[in-house]
């Protein structure tokens, strides 16, 4: 399927599934309950219920607006979730200077940057088209050399002209909401197999709403528990979408495909294991590869090390030799948040040589 269609159909999913998950919620808690209960009552005294309980409780005039304001709350809690993490940029910095001559070859507004102090090889974009900063650990640029440093950049680049940040974060909020709603659905039995992890919020709830709690577990949690698994699969395949389209226009801008290629090799042989933990996974989807985003203190180097520079020349040479006599070496095999960097690679590789036919061409 060709990658904007294939981007478009995601998105079409992802809305029906918020406008589905507001209507299951309107139902479940303005027609379902009420009628089960006062249902049950009718039926115990008078043997029959006359309900229509396949209906919703609002117009629907009105259940179109409560989508829409909900797909709209998550778009500024979006903007504002991405916004607030932006941070003032190094633009004297030889990345930043990278940046600019990159923005200006890609006629992209120029982002900020900024260079952090890490040692782990860390590189995301935060913000929105206008208004975004490339944050980038010292780690990653001690590992990578020039070309590979520049490929980088403009696969982040690439993610700012796409508004990748944002779009990401808006469909990674609702898996968010999803999980804590179906999350707190599931009270009831949070209370009886593991009592001592309930919040104060928790225990309140069943203190003054617990035949309401009851309910919610047995009739309403059973309507949820799917949202999240399709939220978090289209939001998955969203982002290994965004992720290959960056790696395609970083390719094309750079003309070095091959360089992107064994950076993403030499992060991904450098990066551990991602945690399981969600909240941190979605976090990792922000970076080029699934590491921990670094925000530590801004670093003072004004340049890329010459060290680094020369050892990374040697490795980079070694696996471009490998890839142009038809090998593909064997890497991370990725996460949910990124594509396996093995089939990055292969694609990267075929861009390559597209480019070579091109060139020769002329």
């Amino acid at each position: 399927m060709n990658l904007r269609l294939r981007i478009c159909s995601v998105l079409a999913v992802f809305v029906a599934v918020n406008a589905l998950f507001v209507l299951v919620v309107l139902w479940a808690y303005g027609v379902f309950l009420p009628w089960l209960v006062a249902g049950s009552i009718v039926f115990l005294q008078h043997g029959t219920v006359a309900v229509d309980v396949f209906r919703l409780p609002v117009s629907w005039l009105t259940a179109a607006v409560l989508v829409a304001a909900f797909l709209g709350a998550q778009v500024y809690y979006g903007y504002n979730r991405v916004l607030s993490r932006a941070s003032s940029g190094d633009a004297d910095h030889e990345v930043g200077r990278i940046v600019r001559r990159l923005s200006m070859t890609a006629d992209v507004p120029e982002p900020n940057v900024r260079v952090v102090d890490g040692e782990e090889p860390s590189c995301y974009t935060i913000g929105r088209f206008t208004d975004a900063t490339i944050v980038v650990s010292t780690g990653l640029i001690e590992r990578l050399d020039s070309d590979e440093l520049e490929a980088v950049l403009a696969h982040e680049l690439a993610h700012v002209a796409n508004r990748d940040v944002t779009l990401m974060t808006i469909t990674t909020l609702f898996v968010e909401i999803a999980d804590r709603v179906y999350h707190a659905a599931r009270l009831a039995r949070r209370a009886l197999f593991d009592p001592d992890e309930l919040t104060i919020r928790g225990k309140l709830a069943l203190q003054w709403f617990l035949p309401l709690v009851a309910l919610t577990y047995f009739f309403v949690a059973p309507l949820l528990w799917v949202f999240p698994t399709i939220a978090d699969w289209s939001t998955r395949t969203l982002s290994h979408a965004r992720e290959f389209a960056a790696d395609a226009a970083a390719a094309r801008t750079t003309g070095n495909p091959l360089a992107l290629a064994t950076a993403l090799t030499t992060l991904a042989e450098t990066t551990d294991t991602p945690a399981t933990d969600l909240r941190i996974a979605r976090t990792r989807a922000l970076c080029i590869v699934p590491t921990n985003p670094v925000t530590g203190a801004d670093a003072d180097t004004n340049s890329i090390p010459a060290t680094a520079e020369s050892a990374a020349v040697d490795t980079r040479r070694d696996q471009v030799r490998t890839w142009l006599e038809g090998e593909t070496p064997t890497i991370g095999a990725g996460t949910d948040t990124h594509p396996p960097v093995e089939k990055r690679v292969r694609r990267l590789q075929e861009i390559a040589v597209d480019l070579e036919r091109t060139r020769g061409s002329k």
